[in-house]
């Protein structure tokens, strides 16, 4: 039975929440990139086509290795190389001349053409306004799978959310993996994701409500009843998908990699939450709930008996 060792459950996303705010302290936070605390884009031109790997050893060399490199250009003859900011401009200008020195040795007609800085302040406003979003969609789904289905349907799906997206800024902060603004589309693609399948499992559960009944069967058996017949199709659709993503992170170039990445750490951090923790959690309020309202309407019982005695 899942709803059995629900707390059993549990252990594995607070242990990874745990690590991530230990590896958040330790390595001062997130990685981000430039995209939320500014730096530059140096663009190259090869005028001819380019091995990437060439752009990526001279960018190692001179201490950019997480500094993200973009193909562009028509024909794809540029590379975007997305720096942090340095600590002085000169130092800036040293590190360019030197990464293009290095990719000369292969590409003699490499020369840079442009380099511009980015502010982190139109990327406060992007992060600001994604965050007002989520909270807003989230309290939106919420009212609606109340109307749907039940108040605590509602609040366990959007506690399924924030450890879905919780799991995905662990992990990112465990592994130091560099953030930019293709992780708050990944974020949003799994929060749409992740609740269509907690949705059909809590439509499962209200199909099993009226066939079960709650007074004579415990809600824990109807959960893991449902679970159970949502299995299959929570496994086909994870799979497929899981599939896809993970074909486009190994074969994919580096911008297309940072977008995959927290896209499968969030499916499986997605699926797990659906399958194991969502309709226990359901379950377990559901009957506290009733617990306590015939707690109350014995204590009220009593007080009439009383009552009528005196």
């Amino acid at each position: 039975m899942i709803t059995k060792h629900f707390k059993k459950f549990l252990i594995a996303p607070i242990v990874i929440l745990a690590l991530g705010v230990i590896f958040g302290i330790v390595n001062g936070g997130l990685n981000l990139g430039i995209d939320f605390t500014g730096g530059s884009i140096v663009t190259i031109d090869f005028q001819e086509e380019f091995d990437t790997a060439v752009v990526q050893q001279a960018r190692d060399q001179n201490g950019m290795g997480d500094s993200p490199i973009v193909k562009s250009g028509e024909g794809y003859t540029q590379a975007e190389i997305r720096m942090r900011t340095l600590d002085t401009d000169e130092l800036q200008s040293t590190t360019n001349n030197a990464i293009l020195e290095d990719i000369k040795e292969t590409y003699p007609e490499a020369e840079i053409t442009t380099v511009d800085k980015v502010g982190g302040v139109a990327s406060a406003d992007l992060v600001k306004n994604a965050f007002l979003a989520v909270a807003i969609a989230c309290g939106l789904m919420l009212i609606y799978i109340w109307i749907r289905f039940q108040l605590y349907n509602g609040i366990s799906a959007v506690v399924m959310l924030v450890h879905d997206v919780g799991i995905m800024i662990a992990i990112m902060c465990i592994l130091q993996i560099q953030i930019n603004s293709a992780f708050i589309a990944a974020c949003l693609t799994i929060i749409g994701y992740s609740i269509n399948n907690t949705i059909v499992i809590f439509d499962r559960v209200r199909d099993n409500l009226k066939i079960m009944n709650p007074k004579r069967i415990p809600r824990a058996e109807i959960a893991d009843t449902s679970i159970k017949e949502t299995l299959t199709r929570t496994i086909n659709t994870s799979v497929t998908t899981l599939i896809m993503i993970v074909c486009l992170y190994i074969f994919g170039i580096s911008t297309i990699k940072e977008f995959s990445f927290p896209i499968i750490v969030g499916l499986l951090a997605g699926v797990y939450s659906s399958v194991f923790l969502a309709a226990p959690m359901w379950s377990l309020m559901a009957d506290r709930s009733d617990r306590k309202k015939n707690g109350a309407a014995k204590t009220k019982s009593k007080k009439k008996t009383k009552t009528a005695k005196a």
